[in-house]
């Protein structure tokens, strides 16, 4: 289904629960779409109403060119179709950049977000080794396994929308911009930061969420002992453990 806001359309899918009570969104990375959690969705949706987006120019949701904070413009697009959907509180999972656009959400509307759990976390602005870290992993996507999972999320466009991507974010970075639309001490929900040691994405990973952690009021990290991106597929069984008991405490 498409949601249109002030020309903003964002695709989603809405799995119900049995119960109908706990609401979750998952929340894809930049460069994939909510394919990604394909096999999730089956798997979430026994506990939680669970809902997917496509963000802007990924998956089914059309481009949006006019924009300051592409972040900040998807998490006020998914709390609309939230409003539009009768959702008033979820907690929220969000891969990637993904998680930024949770903590925006939880910015933006503090009584809506129970809880997030950001998965890969990159750091709160896409600084000169996070490009750097994007640029040689996006390159070697053409001769790795992570092909096919991209050509799942967006099809034939897969490659334009990666460089499209790219662009977009370095262009954010050299023009100074955060992914947080605000300051990470100001968001008061529980955060669960989860990474890798030896990761693919961002070698670095460790320092990253170690910085955001001494900002963040009520926070967690929980490290598995190795893992490729994205680590909710890598480390699968772990991460559905991991994530259901932090959500449903």
């Amino acid at each position: 289904m498409l949601f249109n806001k002030n020309e903003i359309k964002l695709h989603y899918t809405l799995a119900e629960s049995e119960d109908g009570f706990n609401n979750l969104i998952l929340i894809h990375d930049n460069g994939m779409s909510s394919r990604i959690f394909d096999t999730e969705i089956n798997f979430y949706s026994t506990y939680f109403n669970t809902v997917t987006f496509d963000m802007t120019a990924h998956g089914k949701s059309p481009n949006v060119t006019d924009f300051d904070n592409y972040w900040t413009m998807n998490a006020s697009a998914i709390l609309k179709i939230c409003e539009k959907l009768k959702i008033n509180k979820a907690s929220i999972i969000g891969t990637g950049t993904g998680s930024m656009v949770a903590m925006n959400m939880a910015l933006i509307k503090p009584g809506f977000v129970k809880s997030i759990i950001a998965e890969s976390f990159p750091g709160i602005s896409p600084d000169e080794a996070y490009i750097e870290h994007l640029i040689s992993f996006r390159e070697k996507i053409h001769h790795s396994d992570l092909k096919n999972k991209y050509l799942m999320c967006n099809g034939s466009k897969w490659e334009k929308i990666l460089k499209e991507d790219t662009e977009m974010q370095i262009d954010f970075a050299e023009r100074g911009g955060s992914f947080i639309h605000g300051s990470l001490e100001d968001i008061n929900c529980p955060i669960l930061l989860t990474g890798s040691y030896g990761y693919d994405l961002l070698p670095d990973i460790e320092q990253r969420i170690s910085k955001a952690a001494e900002s963040l009021k009520k926070c967690q990290i929980h490290f598995f002992s190795s893992g490729k991106y994205p680590t909710f597929l890598s480390k699968n069984d772990e991460f559905r453990a991991l994530s259901l008991n932090y959500i449903m405490e």
